[in-house]
């Protein structure tokens, strides 16, 4: 007869690990949410650390959590995407009055 004593601690270490995944895509999600661009980089810099750390996922567990940071990280470097071209996009729009309101001055002093 067999007797189950509970969670070992291999089933622990991969709960705390799967637990930080989850913690992480979190971390993830609301920096980029927020446009905190600064704390997604070092949300960014810890999961890259965290992940060399941990090598390669053995438990089907840790493996899907590892999948769903993946995706958060996926959606958080879209975000950072986005809003770099709109910025871009911005900056070139301002670029442009500028050049035109340069130009629009000199034919009013020409003018005069």
């Amino acid at each position: 007869m067999s007797v189950t004593a509970g969670k070992t601690s291999t089933d622990l270490d991969v709960r705390a690990r799967c637990q930080q995944w989850q913690k992480l895509a979190s971390l993830l999600t609301r920096a980029a949410e927020q446009q905190d661009w600064d704390q997604l980089r070092k949300v960014d810099m810890a999961m890259r650390q965290r992940l060399e750390q941990a090598g390669r996922a053995q438990d089907p567990a840790e493996q899907h959590a590892r999948r769903q940071l993946a995706e958060a990280h996926r959606l958080a470097l879209h975000k950072v995407v986005s809003a770099r071209d709109e910025l871009a996009g911005r900056m070139n729009k301002l670029r442009q009055d500028k050049e035109g309101l340069s130009a629009y001055e000199l034919t009013k002093l020409s003018g005069e």
